[in-house]
């Protein structure tokens, strides 16, 4: 089965369950390979009621290990989701040089200048167009892109309203994005919470499936999970979809290194 490479832990404050919960779901479910993906922690004290604090990457890369040990029937990833705020690039990479990751997935959870303690979800303007505020938000994804930190583009159309699709909107910025993720060598995350929330579709909608695959970007399917039971969430779905564009390959991680099957 097609590997789950987003999964989170109890560590970053809003998902339950141990990791060891989620290796075992994993196996029971069929999986022989996933990734750990935790929020990666932020300077300053930004965002501490969303992620690790500095002093738990240590034990969350101690409990990868444990898990391996106990676990050989199961590849475990050792990964991070990593959010792009402008202004913390230089954190970022001095980041990755001490700490080393399967794979880094490329979030954009706040958007400078943005209202709200600039977060995403939470995005409220009375002088900005639909098209305009996507565009905030994809252009901070692009300068995330081009920074060369990054294996994958996760969650890529986050803030989109079902009524106003982002590709209806931005279709241009949008294919920008995948050319740009083509020249660094990155994946496309297909990201599977999306249906089991009020939204009902993936990050990003499968209507970016033929953009994807004329970019000639793979893919890798992330289940977002906050809890053991969402592991490999609706994977059958996105796969079935997935199977009608024969040209898109998976990719497979290891030491930040890519391969596609």
């Amino acid at each position: 089965m097609t590997p789950d490479y987003h999964i989170h832990t109890a560590l970053c404050k809003h998902a339950s369950g141990t990791m060891e919960d989620y290796v075992r779901q994993a196996i029971k479910i069929g999986l022989d390979e996933i990734a750990f993906t935790d929020h990666i922690p932020l300077p300053n004290g930004f965002d501490t009621a969303h992620r690790m604090q500095p002093k738990e990457i240590e034990s969350y890369l101690h409990e990868i290990t444990r898990l391996r040990n106990i676990y050989p029937n199961i590849k475990i990833l050792c990964g991070i989701e990593a959010d792009f705020y402008d202004g913390f690039e230089d954190y970022l990479s001095d980041f990755f040089k001490w700490n080393s990751f399967d794979l880094v997935i490329l979030s954009v959870h706040f958007v400078k200048d943005w209202p709200a303690e600039n977060w995403a979800f939470s995005y409220s303007f009375t002088n900005k167009t639909q098209t305009e505020i996507y565009s905030d938000y994809l252009q901070a994804l692009l300068r995330g892109i081009r920074t060369g930190l990054f294996n994958i583009i996760g969650h890529l159309d986050l803030v989109k309203s079902v009524e106003q699709p982002v590709l209806q909107r931005n279709a241009t910025l949008v294919k920008q994005i995948l050319s740009e993720a083509k020249a660094q060598n990155m994946a496309i995350e297909i990201n599977s919470s999306g249906l089991r929330r009020e939204i009902n579709e993936p990050y990003p909608a499968f209507s970016f499936l033929p953009l994807i695959a004329e970019a000639g970007l793979p893919v890798t399917l992330g289940s977002d999970a906050h809890q053991p039971e969402h592991v490999g969430f609706s994977f059958s779905e996105i796969e079935a979809r997935l199977s009608a564009f024969s040209m898109i390959k998976m990719a497979h991680f290891q030491a930040g290194k890519m391969q596609l099957y």
